[in-house]
C-alpha cells in the first residue's frame, strides 16, 4: 500500500464492495485492520470475517479522499457504511435562470451551473405546496416550451401567467420577479415587500393600474405568507442547522435552513448502520453525502458534535463553495437556542417513530414467546456497581410498549455486593414484596419481567419467582448477540434483527441500564463528598478526587502500597506516607 491519501474499498468473496473508506496515509489506515482479531473493535472484526479481498485508489489529497468515498457509498451502497435510509436522490426547486424567461421546476436531475437550486427536499407533497404557492403569488409561466406569438394559455386568463409567449410583459419586468421568487426562498420578505411597494407606487404614478392592482395582491400574499413564519430571530442570520436524533439502529437526522434570520425549510432524513458507530461519525457521513451536489450549501453549519476530520471537511466545502465555509457548534445566544431547538424536534419526531409501532411489536413478542396474553407491562430490570461498591438496582417500565417514566423504582444495596446474581434477585424479592403490600409505587404486576443478561440471570429471576409463588413470565436479554433467554433453556430466541419486537426490547434494556447507571453514579457522587479520606491531613478534593480515579474505590487505596500511592498526580510522599499510615493504624 503507498503513503499517500486515497479511498479504499473492502469486497467479499463474491467481489461485492462491502466497505468504502478514506485514509490521509493508505498504508497506515489499512495496517489497522489487519491485526489479531483480539485488538479489534467488535463492529471491525465483524466486518473482517467477511473481508476477503481488497482495492485502493490514490488521490491528491484528503479533500479529493472525502469526495471520491462520498461518490463511491453512493455507487456501491456497502453494507457496512452508513447510508441514507432509502437510495432515491432527493428533489429540488429549480429556476432556470439560463431562459429567456424562467420557470419553476421540480427535479432530480444532474445540477448544472447556471440555474438557481432549492433544496432538498424529502418530503414532495410538500415541495409540490410550495410550487403551487409560489405560482399563485408570482405568476410565472409553467408550460415546458414557450412558442411566441402564440395565443396566451389558461393560465393567463386566470392571472396565474403573465403570458411572455405573446409579449403581454418585457423581459426585464419578468426578470424582476424572478428575483423576487428568490428572495422570498430565502427568506428575505421584509426587504422584498418594500421594493415591491416602491414599484406598486411607481406603477401607479405611471398610470400602470393593472401592473399595480399585481403588483399589491402580489405583496398581500407575501405578508399572509409572512405572519404565518414560526421562527423570526433579530439577527439576518443564514446557516443550516443540523440535529440527530437516535432511533433503536436508525438516527433521525433534521435539517433547518435558515435564511434572512427566518427558518424557511426543515427537511428530515433517516440513517441507517450497518455498523455500530457513534453519532460524530454518523454525522460526518452525513454531510459528506448531504452537501455532496448540494447548491444551496450556507457558509455557516451548525453541528450538535464535532465530526471527525472536521477541518477536511471544512475544506471541501469551501472548496465546493468558493468561499470560506465552517462547521460550528454554538454554546450561548440565538445560535445556540436554535440548535437546541432542532434537537427537541429531532427528538419528538423521531418519538413519532416508534408510536404506534410499540403495540404491534408487544403482540409480536407474545407470539414468539408463546405467552398466555400480551405483556401490557413489562418490566426490565439491571444492575449497576462500581468494582462491588455502591451497588444498585433499577425498575423501568415500559406500558403498551411505551415508556412510563412516572413508574420507573430505583433499588440501594450493600456496598460490598460483587455477585449480580445475588443483587439481581435481592431486587426481584423486594419488588414481589412491596407488591403484596399493595404498595401504589409498585402496582400493577408486571405480565412480563426482563432482566439484562443472559441465562444466568434468567434462572436467578426464575428462582426468586419460584420462591416467592409469583407467576410472572420471566425472559433475559443478553447484549453480546441480542440473544433471548427462557430459563432452564439454554437455547436462546432469536429474533430478527431488523424486527421492530428486538427493537422494543433492546429499548427497555438500554432504558434499564441507563438509570441503574445513573442511580450508581449519584451515589458514588456523594461518597466522593463524603469520604474516609477526608480525615486523613493534606487529602483535600482534588487529591482525594485523583486517588478514587487512579484506584476505583477507597478499599483499592486502603491496599495501595506507599511507591503506588507517591506515583499519584498531585501526590508527595509526605501526603503519600499519611495516606498509607492512616489505613494501616486503622487495621
Amino acid at each position: 500500500m503507498p503513503r499517500q491519501p486515497g479511498v479504499y474499498l473492502f469486497k467479499n468473496e463474491q467481489g461485492k464492495v462491502i466497505y468504502v473508506g478514506k485514509a490521509k496515509v493508505l498504508r497506515n489506515r489499512m495496517r489497522s485492520y489487519f491485526q489479531s482479531p483480539s485488538q479489534l473493535l467488535p463492529k471491525v472484526r465483524a466486518m473482517m470475517a467477511k473481508v476477503h479481498d481488497f482495492d485502493y485508489i490514490v488521490t491528491g489529497n484528503e479533500v479529493e479522499a472525502l469526495i471520491l468515498e462520498a461518490n463511491l457509498i453512493k455507487a456501491y451502497q456497502p453494507r457496512y457504511n452508513i447510508l441514507l435510509r432509502d437510495d432515491k436522490s432527493y428533489p429540488y426547486l429549480k429556476i432556470t435562470l439560463g431562459e429567456d424567461y424562467p420557470r419553476l421546476v421540480i427535479t432530480r436531475e444532474k445540477k448544472d451551473n447556471v440555474s438557481r437550486y432549492f433544496g432538498p427536499y424529502s418530503d414532495v407533497k410538500a415541495l409540490k405546496e410550495t410550487v403551487r404557492l409560489l405560482t399563485s403569488i408570482f405568476p410565472v409561466r409553467t408550460c415546458r416550451r414557450m412558442k411566441p406569438g402564440s395565443r396566451p394559455c389558461l393560465n393567463r386568463h386566470i392571472n396565474r401567467c403573465l403570458a411572455p409567449c405573446t409579449g403581454e410583459v418585457d423581459r426585464q419586468e419578468y426578470h424582476q420577479m424572478v428575483e423576487s421568487i428568490i428572495r422570498f426562498l430565502e427568506g428575505d420578505h421584509a426587504r422584498l415587500v418594500r421594493e415591491l411597494e416602491e414599484e406598486m407606487q411607481e406603477a401607479a404614478r405611471d398610470l400602470e393600474f393593472e401592473k399595480a392592482a399585481r403588483l399589491r395582491n402580489t405583496i398581500q400574499a407575501i405578508q399572509r405568507v409572512a405572519e404565518k413564519q414560526k421562527v423570526v430571530l433579530d439577527a439576518p442570520l443564514q446557516l443550516d442547522v443540523v440535529a440527530l436524533a437516535p432511533v433503536n439502529r436508525e438516527v433521525l437526522v433534521l435539517v433547518f435552513k435558515v435564511r434572512a434570520g427566518k427558518v424557511v425549510a426543515k427537511d428530515t432524513f433517516w440513517l441507517r448502520m450497518a455498523m455500530d458507530e457513534n453519532i460524530a461519525e454518523m454525522l460526518g457521513f452525513f454531510l459528506q453525502q448531504y452537501y455532496s451536489d448540494n447548491p444551496d450549501t450556507p457558509r455557516e453549519i451548525l453541528v450538535p458534535v464535532e465530526p471527525p476530520e472536521k477541518s477536511v471537511l471544512e475544506a471541501w466545502l469551501t472548496e465546493k463553495n468558493k468561499t470560506r465555509t465552517s462547521l460550528k457548534i454554538p454554546q450561548r445566544g440565538t445560535k445556540h437556542q436554535l440548535l437546541e431547538m432542532a434537537r427537541e424536534n429531532a427528538r419528538v419526531l423521531a418519538e413519532e417513530k416508534t408510536r404506534g409501532k410499540g403495540r404491534e411489536a408487544v403482540q409480536e413478542l407474545a407470539r414468539a414467546l408463546s405467552l398466555e396474553v400480551v405483556p401490557s407491562r413489562i418490566e426490565c430490570y439491571d444492575i449497576s456497581h462500581l468494582a462491588g461498591e455502591g451497588t444498585v438496582g433499577s425498575m423501568v417500565v415500559f406500558t403498551e410498549g411505551e415508556k412510563d417514566s412516572s413508574a420507573y423504582r430505583r433499588f440501594k444495596l450493600g456496598q460490598d455486593v460483587n455477585n449480580d446474581y445475588l443483587a439481581m434477585s435481592e431486587v426481584l424479592r423486594r419488588r414481589i414484596a412491596r407488591g403484596r403490600e399493595e404498595d401504589p409505587a409498585f402496582l400493577p404486576w408486571p405480565d412480563l419481567i426482563i432482566v439484562d443478561g443472559g441465562l444466568g440471570q434468567a434462572n436467578a429471576a426464575y428462582q426468586v419467582m419460584e420462591e416467592t409463588g409469583a407467576a410472572i413470565p420471566v425472559l433475559g436479554l443478553a447484549k453480546k448477540n441480542e440473544e433471548l433467554y427462557r430459563p432452564n433453556d439454554s437455547h436462546p430466541i432469536k429474533l430478527p434483527q431488523d424486527g421492530e419486537t428486538l427493537h422494543l426490547l433492546q429499548r427497555i434494556r438500554d432504558e434499564a441500564h441507563r438509570f441503574a447507571l445513573q442511580y450508581q453514579r449519584q451515589q458514588r457522587g456523594k461518597k466522593l463528598r463524603r469520604s474516609e479520606l477526608d480525615q486523613i491531613q493534606g487529602i483535600g478534593e482534588k487529591r482525594k478526587q485523583a486517588l478514587l480515579n487512579h484506584f476505583g474505590s477507597v478499599a483499592r487505596v486502603r491496599e495501595a502500597s506507599l511507591d503506588e500511592l507517591s506515583g499519584i498526580k498531585g501526590m508527595n510522599r509526605a501526603v503519600a506516607q499519611r495516606v498509607y499510615e492512616f489505613f494501616r493504624q486503622e487495621t
